[in-house]
This record gives C-alpha cells, sequence and structure tokens, in this order.
C-alpha cells in the first residue's frame, strides 16, 4: 500500500508531504494549481522519464521519495532479487536529479538503476493518464490488452521462442541459397586468399619477432662495436676494471693481515672480481658470435614486407591474418557443402514451422476463449457505466506469422441499438473512452499488483455518467488502493482521503500546496468544484448531502 510521497523543488512546488490512504485517494484543486505535477512526481517514483526542466527555478536538484507499506508478492520478490532489504514489508523508494542533468534513485538506502527502479514500479503503481485512452483508440494496442486479460504468458512464451528458431533457420538458408555464378566467384576468391596465406606459412606472433630482430640487424655494426667497447673496458684494454679491480684485491688482501676489516673488504671484493670475469667472458662470448652479414636483413625486411601487404587484406597482424584464414577455410567449405546443408536445413525448418503452427494455434485459442469472456466483462462494466445500449466486441483475425503471434485483435463498438460495430476511434467520443478505458483498467487490475492512479478519467463525462465513474472508482478501491485526479464533485464525494491542490504567490514566487481535508474544508471544496467562485447555500447543502450520501 503507498502511504505517503515526499516531493521538494519540483515546478511550483518547494516541498510537500502527501499522505495517502487505504481505499479512494481524491485530489481536487484548480485548473494549473499543480495536480499534474503531483502525477509528475509518482511517476517518477516508478521510474518513468525525466528530465532536469522539473527542478523548480532557482533549485540545484528536485528530490521526491514514497512509502509503501505491506509489501508482498511479486514486488517484494523483485526488491529481493535486487538485494534490497525489506524489513516489516516497508519499502521507502527516493529519486533525485540535478541541474547538471545527474540522478540517482534508492530503495531503503540501497542505490539502484532506473531499470530496476522501473522494475519495481510496475508492481508499485499503475498510472493511466489521458495518452492512454489516445492509445486505446490506436487498434495496435488491443492485443496487448487482451494478452494481459488472457494471462497467456507461457503460450507467448513458448511461441516466440519456436518463431525465433524458424527465423534463425531461415536465415541461414538465405545465407547459403545463392546463385550459382555468384556462389563460384565467391569460391575462387576464397581459394586465392586461402592459398596466399598458406604458402606464406605464418606464425603467431612471427610480425612481432621480425621487428625486432629487423631492428637489432639494422644496428648490428653499433653492435658489435658496444660490445668490444664494453670488453676493452672490463678486461682488454690498457686501462680496464679487471686489472684496476685486481689491484685493489691484492691491497686489500695485503693489509687484512693488520686489519680485520680489510679482510671483510677483500672478500668482497674477490666476488665482484669473479663476477667482472664471468661478464667479461659472456661480452667475449657474444661479440664472437656475432655476424655482420647483410643478408639476414635483407630476408627479414623482405618477409615484413609481405606481412605489411597482407596488412591491408587480411587484419593489422598476424593473428588476424590467421583468423581470417581460418574463416576463409571454413567458410569455402560451407559453400563447397552448401547443397547438402541447405537440404539439412530445410527438413529442419519443416520440422520448425510445424511446431511453430502448433503454438500459434495454442496462442490462437487462449485469446479467442479470452475475447469471449473479455467482450462479456467490458460491456457488463459498460452497461453500469451508464452505456446501456452497447455492444462490445474483440475481433480476431488471422495475420502472417509475427513475433507476437498470428493473430491481430481490434476492439468494436456500438454505442446505440441499430449501429453496427465499429472500431473504437471512429465512433467513441471522449467521454465513451473514458468509460471504455475505465472498464478495461478495472477488469485488468484484477490480475496486477499496486495502487491504481487515474489523471483525469473523467475527461468528457458529466451528469449520470460522472456519478457512475464515482460509484465504479468507489467499488474498485475496495479490492485495491485507488488514486484519482478530478475536476468532478460526484467523484471527490465518493473519496475516503481528499487532498486539495492549490496555489498561491509570495515575494515574486509561486508556491503549490497539498492538503488533506475534512468537515467543512471539504464541503467548501466539493461547493467550489460545482460552482466555481459563486458558492451558495444550495451548492454547499448538496455538498453536504453527497458526502452523507458516500458515507452510508
Amino acid at each position: 500500500m503507498f502511504t505517503s510521497l515526499h516531493i521538494e523543488n519540483i515546478a511550483v512546488i518547494e516541498s510537500a508531504d502527501i499522505p495517502f490512504t487505504p481505499g479512494l485517494n481524491v485530489l481536487t484543486g484548480e485548473t494549473g494549481a499543480g495536480k499534474s505535477i503531483v502525477i509528475d512526481a509518482i511517476n517518477m517514483i516508478t521510474g518513468g522519464r525525466t528530465s532536469r526542466e522539473v527542478i523548480r527555478t532557482g533549485c540545484k536538484k528536485a528530490y521526491v521519495s514514497a512509502t509503501f507499506e505491506n509489501i508482498d508478492g511479486a514486488l517484494l520478490a523483485t526488491a529481493k532479487d535486487f538485494g534490497i532489504d525489506v524489513e516489516d514489508g516497508e519499502l521507502i523508494i527516493s529519486r533525485e536529479i540535478s541541474v547538471d542533468g545527474h540522478g540517482y534513485a534508492r530503495a531503503n538506502g540501497r542505490q539502484i538503476t532506473v531499470s530496476m527502479l522501473r522494475e519495481l514500479g510496475k508492481n508499485l503503481i499503475n498510472i493511466h493518464g489521458q495518452h492512454d485512452n489516445i492509445a486505446l483508440s490506436d487498434p495496435s494496442t488491443h492485443l496487448s490488452y487482451l494478452d494481459s486479460f488472457a494471462e497467456n504468458d507461457a503460450q507467448r512464451k513458448e511461441y516466440y521462442e519456436k518463431f525465433t528458431k524458424v527465423k534463425d533457420i531461415s536465415k541461414q538458408i538465405s545465407l547459403l541459397s545463392v546463385d550459382d555464378r555468384e556462389k563460384a566467384m565467391r569460391m575462387d576468391i576464397l581459394r586465392y586468399q586461402i592459398n596466399e596465406l598458406e604458402a606464406a606459412n605464418l606464425t603467431a606472433g612471427e610480425d612481432e619477432i621480425l621487428e625486432k630482430r629487423r631492428l637489432s640487424l639494422a644496428n648490428r655494426e653499433k653492435v658489435i662495436n658496444g660490445f668490444y667497447a664494453a670488453k676493452e673496458a672490463l678486461s682488454s684494454g690498457e686501462t680496464n676494471a679487471r686489472d684496476l679491480a685486481s689491484s685493489a684485491v691484492d691491497e686489500l688482501s695485503y693489509i687484512s693481515r693488520f686489519d680485520e676489516d680489510a679482510a671483510a673488504l677483500s672478500e668482497r671484493l674477490n666476488d665482484v672480481f669473479a663476477e667482472l670475469d664471468d661478464i667479461s667472458d659472456e661480452i667475449s662470448h657474444y661479440a664472437d658470435n656475432l655476424d655482420s652479414d647483410i643478408s639476414e636483413l635483407e630476408s627479414v625486411e623482405s618477409r615484413l614486407d609481405m606481412i605489411r601487404g597482407f596488412r591491408r587484406k587480411y587484419g593489422n597482424s598476424v593473428a588476424e591474418m590467421l583468423e581470417f584464414l581460418d574463416n576463409a577455410k571454413e567458410e569455402l567449405e560451407k559453400i563447397e557443402y552448401s547443397d547438402e546443408k541447405i537440404k539439412l536445413l530445410q527438413k529442419d525448418l519443416e520440422a520448425a514451422q510445424t511446431e511453430l503452427d502448433k503454438a500459434a494455434a495454442k496462442l490462437s485459442s487462449t485469446r479467442k476463449t479470452a475475447a469471449t469472456r473479455l467482450e462479456k466483462a467490458i460491456t457488463e462494466e459498460l452497461v453500469f457505466l451508464d452505456m446501456p445500449k452497447v455492444r462490445f466486441c474483440v475481433s480476431i483475425k488471422e495475420k502472417p506469422q509475427e513475433k507476437d503471434g498470428a493473430d491481430e485483435a481490434e476492439f468494436l463498438i456500438s454505442a446505440n441499438i441499430g449501429e453496427d460495430l465499429r472500431p473504437l476511434a471512429s465512433i467513441a467520443s471522449g467521454g465513451e473512452l473514458s468509460r471504455i478505458m475505465l472498464a478495461v483498467k478495472n477488469i485488468l487490475s484484477k490480475n496486477t499488483e499496486g495502487m491504481l492512479v487515474f489523471d483525469e478519467i473523467d475527461t468528457g463525462v458529466s451528469g449520470r455518467a460522472a456519478q457512475k465513474i464515482a460509484v465504479k472508482l468507489k467499488q474498485m478501491s475496495r479490492s485495491g488502493q485507488v488514486t484519482v485526479v478530478t475536476h468532478l464533485a460526484q467523484i471527490a464525494a465518493k473519496g475516503d482521503n481528499h487532498l486539495v491542490i492549490s496555489k498561491d504567490s509570495r515575494d515574486g514566487r509561486t508556491f503549490t500546496t497539498v492538503t488533506p481535508v475534512l468537515g467543512e474544508e471539504r464541503i467548501n471544496e466539493l461547493a467550489r468544484i460545482m460552482g466555481g467562485d459563486s458558492i451558495t447555500p444550495a451548492l454547499l447543502q448538496t455538498a453536504r448531502e453527497m458526502i452523507a450520501d458516500n458515507n452510508e
């Protein structure tokens, strides 16, 4: 259950704490007072799209938080999947957005992504606004409404898996099914590429090894001179490190008879002297084995030139070239055996298509069965909502198999006796669409969790139809929490929790407040809704009677 909403710095609302109760919550207020802002704030909590444009002028950030109690079912399971700790069934969700466009969302203190928030929001609140009426007029949305009522998730999942399999096999066949001329040309190209790469006899990492070898060979003279210079400095020069070290050893050895410290130093220097001898021998070995023959450098350069030429065709490295070779061989093999492969795939396709046809039939069956029940349920709802002569029909027609099945659904209606069934868009008025949507939401809400929010569901209705809508909303609120933004006193009078949204100006700024009203304040608000600025004793009496009727 949604228990409270806190808003900071959203549009004209500087700060507001809004309580929600079980049953029917109604929000009323003059046009432009900020009712839509409250809906926007609720939409933020459920992961809806938002932008920094909602931030109150002069403020650095906007913030919304909401508290939900008695969390269970699918919502509790989703929260646990996201690692959200829910104690005593309470869930507190918050969302903030700053002027630099950054924002965050949290659930019970744990930071979550907007996609996670959106997933939670599916089971928290179901918002119905004016755009839903427009969507209801679009036949492309009707199949989703029907599927929701049919609760055929398992059949839709099975169908989609089989549909995907058929598409995948068909794609494989299409890729293999090229004409003979194109196939021969492709095979010639592949054979040339394979032969060229195989003749090169490339090995992984060869390019890196050759580059290092080329660098060494190109600087061979410098390397040789360096080795001999090092050898001369160590051991073969007129003055060299080995001779100097030997003299130092002799001196220390001589004085070690008189000083123990000199003996230790002499021993250490002996080790250094031995190391100098080893290094000198190794330098001599490297220098003596260096070959300055220019032919090896030419061979390395030639190999590298070949690899550079391959880079334009087969990849930036030898590893990529070898991968290209493997892929070319695999493609050539597929083309060479494509006819046999196509025959096998065609058999697989026939079997997969048979399975898809069965899944499509099962899915269609659930829709046709549900359509009959939905027609009856919607008709009963609309008769109650002051459309006594209505006929409502769910038309299901076959279509080519697509990812959502082999059916297309469209809602048809005849509002009066003697009129043919026609699409909603061509016959339903704004008030009729509102009542149809209310009927659909009422029926589908039985399969969902969370609070239902209706933003001006009363658009285009008045009189007896408005009273019927009020009664229906009250009925719906007995089995689940409902919130409605309304301009009609008939609906406002049915509320269990009446919230008035008002605005005023001070110090050059506009401020909106949200206030629960009871007693005389509520009576005055109902009278204002009915009479505007002209609140008469008769209107006040009518308001008292409406509230009294609701409490009976």
